[in-house]
C-alpha cells in the first residue's frame, strides 16, 4: 500500500514538476524579453548614440547594442551581437548566452537594432526555482510513502490478521472455531472474514461428511465381506465333497441344491448391495414427478405374479403425485411384499397410499403373516440383520433398501401393528420442498 501511494504520488508529482518547470522557464524568458521590449523603447530614439552613451558609463556588461544597415554595421558595444532574423532569440556570444531582440521599429529604411542581455542571471533563477521544485517532489513522494504506510497499514491490517488466522487455523475433527469479525470498520476485512467463515464451514462440512462416508464405506465392505464370506465357504466345501467323495445320485442332487441355494444368497446379496450403492449415489436433482397410486397398482400387480399365494389390495387416493424416486420408491414396495412373503409368510397384504393432513404421503404394507417381533422393529431396518421369524437364505438387506429409499426422500420407515394380524410397514415421506439436497 506504501508503495503503490509513493509510486501513484511519484508519478503525479512528476508530471506537476515537469510543468512547473516548463512555466517557470518560460515566465523567466519572458521577464527577460519584458526587459528588452523596455530598454528598446529608449535605445531605439536614437541607437547609434545610446551605444556611445553605453560605452562612456561601463554598462555595456548588462546591454549589448550592435546597429547595422545595408552596407554592414554602423555601431555596436563591446559584446557584437550577430546578426539575426526580427524577434527574440537566445544566442551564445563569446561563450556567454544571450537574449537577443532584432527590431527594425522606428528606424530609418533598411537600418535594424540588436539588443542584447546576458541570460546568466536568468539561468541561475530558473535553476534555484528548479531544485526547489525538485526538492518539494522527493518530499511529497516520501510523505505519500509514509502516509500510505500509515492509513495504508491501518486498512490492510484487519486482512492481514485474518490472513495469520486462517495460517494459524488448523481443522480439528472437521470443526474449527470460526474467525472473529471485530468489527474494525474496514467493510472489505468483515466481509472476507464472512466469507472465509462460510468457506471454511463448508469446508469442514465436506470433511465430516467425506470421514463419515469413509467410515461407513469400511464397515459396509467389512461386513458384506463377512456376509459374503459364509455362503462362499459352504460353496467351496460343497465342490469339494464333489470332487473328492463318490456320492450316489441323491447325495449329489443335495449338494447341487445346497450349492444352488449358497449361489441364489451370494447373488441376491450381490444385488441388494448393488441397489444400496445406486441409491446412496442419488441426488435431489434425480427427483421427478411420480404417480404413487400409479406405482401401487404395478407393484401390486407384478408381486402377485411373481407369489400366486399372495392376494394384494390396493388402497389409494385417486391423484397423488409427488417427486420423487420411481424406481427407488418401486423398490421399497416391492421388498416390503416381498419380505411378507418370504419371511412373514402372509397370504393376503393391503397396499395403502394417502396423503395426511399435513400433506405427507404415507404409504403402508398391511399382512396377514407372522409379524414382527416389537423388540426388533427398529433393529430389522439395519443392514444385514435377520429377525428371529425370518427365513434362512436372505441376504438382511431388503428392509435396509426400504428405510433407504424413504430417507432419500427426507422421510422414515417403520413398523407397527397391522390390521390383518401381521405387520405394518409404513413409509411416510414428507413434502417434496423438505426433502434434503
Amino acid at each position: 500500500m506504501a508503495a503503490a501511494a509513493a509510486l501513484g504520488a511519484t508519478i503525479i508529482v512528476a508530471a506537476l514538476s515537469w510543468i512547473t518547470i516548463y512555466a517557470i522557464e518560460k515566465n523567466n524568458m519572458e521577464q527577460a524579453d519584458q526587459q528588452l521590449e523596455l530598454a528598446s523603447q529608449i535605445v531605439l530614439i536614437e541607437p547609434v548614440l545610446s551605444v556611445g552613451v553605453l560605452e562612456f558609463l561601463g554598462a555595456n556588461k548588462n546591454l549589448a547594442i550592435t546597429v547595422r544597415n545595408d552596407q554592414g554595421q554602423i555601431a555596436s558595444t563591446a559584446v557584437q551581437l550577430p546578426s539575426l532574423p526580427l524577434g527574440s532569440e537566445t544566442v551564445e556570444v563569446n561563450g556567454l548566452s544571450y537574449r537577443i531582440l532584432t527590431t527594425d521599429t522606428n528606424q530609418p529604411p533598411g537600418r535594424i537594432v540588436s539588443l542584447g542581455i546576458p541570460t546568466a542571471q536568468t539561468a541561475q533563477a530558473t535553476a534555484d526555482q528548479r531544485r526547489w521544485v525538485l526538492i518539494a517532489a522527493v518530499v511529497a513522494a516520501v510523505a505519500a510513502a509514509g502516509l500510505g504506510w500509515l492509513f495504508g497499514g491501518r486498512a490492510v491490517r484487519p486482512i492481514e490478521d485474518l490472513t495469520k488466522q486462517v495460517d494459524r487455523r488448523r481443522p480439528t475433527g472437521g470443526s474449527g472455531a470460526p474467525l472473529p469479525v471485530d468489527g474494525s470498520g474496514v467493510a472489505e476485512a468483515e466481509k472476507l472474514a464472512e466469507a472465509v467463515n462460510t468457506m471454511l464451514e463448508r469446508v469442514d462440512r465436506a470433511q465430516t461428511e467425506t470421514a463419515a462416508a469413509l467410515e461407513t464405506a469400511r464397515d459396509f465392505a467389512a461386513v458384506s465381506a463377512h456376509e459374503l464370506r459364509t455362503p462362499l465357504t459352504a460353496m467351496r466345501t460343497d465342490l469339494e465333497v464333489l470332487r473328492t467323495l463318490d456320492l450316489d445320485e441323491a447325495q449329489r442332487t443335495e449338494i447341487l441344491t445346497d450349492l444352488q441355494r449358497s449361489q441364489d444368497r451370494v447373488e441376491a446379496t450381490l444385488g441388494a448391495l448393488e441397489r444400496l450403492a445406486a441409491g446412496d449415489l442419488t441426488h435431489q436433482r434425480d427427483h421427478v414427478e411420480t404417480d404413487v397410486a400409479e406405482l401401487c397398482d404395478a407393484a401390486a400387480h407384478d408381486a402377485m405374479r411373481h407369489f400366486p399365494e399372495l392376494k394384494v389390495h390396493v388402497d389409494t387416493d385417486a391423484e397423488l403425485v409427488t417427486r420423487g424416486l420411481p424406481t427407488g420408491l418401486r423398490l421399497a414396495i416391492d421388498n416390503a411384499l416381498t419380505n411378507s412373503v418370504r419371511h412373514g409368510r402372509a397370504s393376503e397384504a393391503l397396499l395403502s397410499a394417502h396423503r395426511a393432513p399435513d400433506g405427507h404421503i404415507v404409504i403402508s404394507v398391511d399382512d396377514n403373516g407372522r409379524g414382527i417381533p416389537e423388540a426388533e422393529r427398529d433393529a430389522v431396518f439395519e443392514r444385514f440383520f435377520r429377525g428371529s421369524q425370518a427365513t434362512k437364505g436372505g441376504s438382511g438387506l431388503g428392509l435396509a433398501l426400504v428405510a433407504q429409499q424413504a430417507q432419500l426422500h427426507g422421510g422414515r420407515a417403520y413398523f407397527e401393528d397391522g390390521m390383518l394380524g401381521g405387520a405394518r410397514l409404513v413409509l411416510d415421506l414428507p413434502l417434496p420442498g423438505s426433502v434434503p439436497d
